[in-house]
């Protein structure tokens, strides 16, 4: 899905968040939101994402206005998996609260995805308590995975993990958007994974895109607020 984001602009409490954004994410490529704490990356996610409204600005999926957000899938900072369900309940959750097919198919279903994110099968009937924090991660990155999206965004997928854990993620999140050639919209701190996963990325400060650019280039940047940043990072 091609997302285009023409003169977007967001306040609150008269405090101007977002000042005239301007973006086009590509389909099935991935996009890194990059920025310091409190730039407006979480509310321009929200507002991609439709869970907010903009003051004034245009978005556009696939050239329309309106998009249905099943489509969108989240995978959050922390993973925010029901303690009380199952892995497979968790992976399947929005199904089974639906009733949309049979728990046997399900389950087959939850199988398949926890095989490509390299989950063994008998994890399916354990509780997130049971997990480690990296198996956590790619538990809800395949309740993200399970609703077949065409854009998945990854609020700082690394975070809470050691670096053998972030890099597993990383490589599966290449995997994903390679394998099911899906959008991908990341809000992230680490420049590694940045450099890893990212097509494209876009340095966000006071509510403006200072730079944008393939991640290829992110650390040759010239642009002085971005070297800025970079070095409290890296």
């Amino acid at each position: 899905m091609e997302i285009q984001i023409n003169n977007l602009n967001k306040s609150f409490d008269g405090k101007k968040v977002l000042k005239g954004i301007d973006l086009n994410l590509k389909p099935n490529m991935s996009n890194i939101i990059l920025g310091k704490s409190g730039c407006g990356k979480s509310v321009l996610i929200k507002l991609i994402y439709k869970l907010i409204k903009q003051d004034s600005g245009i978005i556009t999926y696939n050239s329309k206005e309106e998009v249905d957000i099943n489509k969108f899938a989240m995978l959050f900072q922390y993973g925010a998996l029901f303690d009380s369900l199952k892995v497979w309940e968790n992976i399947a959750f929005q199904f089974i609260n639906e009733k949309l097919k049979p728990i046997s198919q399900l389950k087959e279903e939850v199988l398949d995805i926890m095989f490509n994110l390299g989950l063994d099968s008998e994890n399916i009937d354990k509780y997130p308590s049971e997990l480690s924090g990296g198996m956590k991660k790619r538990v809800a990155l395949g309740r993200a995975l399970f609703k077949k999206p065409d854009v998945i965004f990854l609020d700082e997928p690394t975070t809470g993990l050691d670096p053998l854990n972030g890099e597993l993620i990383n490589d599966l999140i290449v995997k994903v958007i390679k394998e099911k050639k899906i959008t991908a919209i990341t809000i992230t701190h680490d420049i590694k994974s940045a450099l890893k996963t990212g097509d494209q990325f876009y340095y966000l400060e006071d509510g403006i895109i200072e730079v944008s650019e393939k991640c290829e280039n992110l650390l040759k940047t010239q642009n002085s607020k971005l070297n800025s940043f970079l070095k409290g990072q890296v």
